[in-house]
């Protein structure tokens, strides 16, 4: 499968560079590499142009301010789609919090998953070097979009996300029904720079299981 990634940033000079090579690395040069920058005073967006530069499989897509990543990730993925180009939707932090290693498993899977998930919370997966109140702000986080969506199995909240979409033939985008896989993976702190958690990610995470909720009953 041909895998689309997918990077929202916002302050990321720190990493980008580095997990734009590892990612090359990882996948090859089939991959496609969509940049989706909110802005960043930091100089990100400048960073990634460079690499745009000398790599035509990485694009950069600028926002001229800090809109979400619930947003970043909608704006992303409907430009994938109207392209109708790649098989495989990859969707990911960009703070090596989510080590490049864990995606050719993701696309491999995605051949038979519509919907595969690198998942903490299963057997082998585990969180690297969080404190007590991240934790348990996560299990609640789950707890409610568990709650709301009426998935019974482990999500991730609207924090840190690694998931894999096999795109439909007729391009649609559509609440997951099929059946999905979660893979073990290990989350890692952050490596540089600063957590982005915030008003408008809890905001996020409040909503968004309720917009998830309204598809799967339409």
């Amino acid at each position: 499968m041909t895998p689309r990634i997918i990077l929202p940033t916002y302050q990321e000079r720190d990493s980008i560079t580095g997990l734009l090579a590892e990612l090359r690395r990882q996948l090859g040069p089939a991959a496609r590499i969509l940049v989706v920058d909110d802005g960043s005073p930091d100089g990100t967006a400048g960073l990634v142009q460079q690499v745009v530069a000398r790599d035509p499989a990485v694009e950069l897509f600028s926002r001229p301010g800090k809109l979400g990543l619930a947003s970043a990730d909608q704006t992303a993925l409907r430009r994938v789609l109207d392209e109708n180009r790649d098989d495989c939707v990859v969707t990911m932090d960009a703070d090596f919090s989510h080590h490049p290693r864990y995606v050719p498993p993701l696309v491999g899977a995605a051949a038979a998953y519509d919907l595969v998930i690198g998942s903490r919370y299963v057997a082998g997966g585990g969180i690297d070097n969080w404190d007590a109140r991240r934790r348990l702000l996560s299990l609640i986080g789950n707890w409610y979009a568990r709650t709301v969506t009426g998935d019974p199995g482990p999500r991730s909240d609207r924090g840190p996300h690694l998931h894999a979409h096999r795109l439909p033939a007729d391009g649609a985008v559509r609440a997951h029904r099929g059946p999905g896989l979660e893979i073990p993976i290990r989350f890692i702190e952050r490596r540089f720079g600063h957590s982005k958690l915030s008003r408008n990610i809890v905001y996020e995470g409040l909503v968004e299981p309720w917009r998830i909720r309204r598809q799967s009953l339409t």
